[in-house]
């Protein structure tokens, strides 16, 4: 099974932009389009969005400026070496890999083409993955978007705002996606030390992929969990609606690690804004196909961090979210 593939002409998922001035038969008129081509776990439509824009404001539209060949693993990341097979294959002038261990998959179909491909990737510590041997000059074909410096620090901030916000936190559990080893590893460190300074008991719950959800909900309710922390994952991101419902009925602090799952009913999100990386990376993608060579573009390691806290969801839960935390807020939803 290579899971679903996807166009940015699929209807409702992603939406073609019209570029003003674009030649509208470029293909008809024997112009050669690039080919962008884009691995990731699946399509959140503000991310989508996201990149979209940011290729349309660089002067690329699928169809009219440019060819756009879009594969999504779903929470079946192991998926992603077959896909990037197929879009190397098909001979990219560049590829968008999100997050690291689609972006190796991307690497590893390259060198059995013998392809070297230019490549911008969005993940969390590239240098430890391995996709880049130095953050100021990548060298090689790959370069793009990191976060290294925030996973330890992020978990950290989730335990505390809900120290924070509920006021008998005395057991907290967190979903750990072994799919993505690295950052999972990071993550757990980085709870199991934070743990006991914050005081409180953590628990790791692993989970393997989006069918694996349930019986890892399951067994946070048999640990009899005060709050649950969420990581950014193709995981947690595929099967988003369930954990929202879960908490739901269980009436469970959350603390998650975007905003997507603040808007989509989560309790609260901390982190980055995966949607300005999107729209970032587009850029970046822009000023390679003009001429750059990635390996001579730094690897971006800056991003600012947002907290949104949602209020409706509170009032379900029965908790008052503090003043101390709303000052933090960057947005309530009401």
């Amino acid at each position: 099974m290579t899971g679903p593939r996807l166009r940015f002409a699929v209807p409702g998922l992603l939406l073609l932009g019209i570029l003003t001035g674009a030649p509208e038969n470029a293909a008809d008129m024997g112009a050669h389009l690039p080919r962008i081509a884009v691995l990731w776990p699946g399509a959140v439509d503000q991310w989508v969005n996201a990149f979209q824009e940011g290729l349309r404001e660089n002067g690329y539209v699928d169809g009219a400026t440019a060819v756009l060949d879009v594969r999504a693993t779903g929470g079946n990341v192991e998926s992603g070496a077959v896909m990037a097979e197929e879009l190397i294959a098909r001979n990219p002038d560049i590829v968008l890999a999100v997050p690291g261990m689609l972006a190796k998959d991307i690497a590893d179909a390259e060198r059995k083409a013998g392809k070297p491909i230019p490549t911008v990737f969005i993940t969390q510590d590239p240098l430890a993955e391995g996709l880049v041997t130095s953050v100021s000059r990548p060298g090689a074909n790959m370069t793009g978007f990191g976060g290294a410096a925030a996973s330890g620090e992020l978990m950290t901030k989730h335990l505390q705002l809900l120290k924070e916000t509920v006021s008998h936190l005395r057991r907290v559990a967190c979903l750990i996606d072994t799919s993505w080893k690295e950052f999972s590893s990071q993550s757990r460190t980085a709870l199991e030390k934070a743990g006991p300074e914050i005081g409180v008991k953590l628990s790791s719950v692993e989970v393997s992929s989006p069918e694996d959800m349930e019986r890892a909900l399951s067994e946070v309710v048999t640990k009899r969990a005060d709050a649950l922390i969420v990581p950014l994952t193709p995981t947690s991101i595929a099967a988003r609606g369930r954990i929202i419902a879960f908490a739901s009925k269980h009436h469970l602090p959350v603390a998650f690690a975007e905003e997507v799952f603040a808007r989509d009913g989560g309790l609260m999100s901390y982190g980055f804004s995966v949607s300005a990386k999107y729209h970032d990376a587009a850029g970046v993608v822009a000023k390679i196909l003009r001429g750059a060579k990635p390996g001579d573009i730094p690897v971006d390691y800056s991003m600012r961090f947002k907290l949104v806290i949602n209020l409706k969801t509170a009032k379900a839960l029965g908790l008052r979210i503090p003043q101390s935390v709303l000052i933090q807020a960057d947005e309530v939803i009401r």
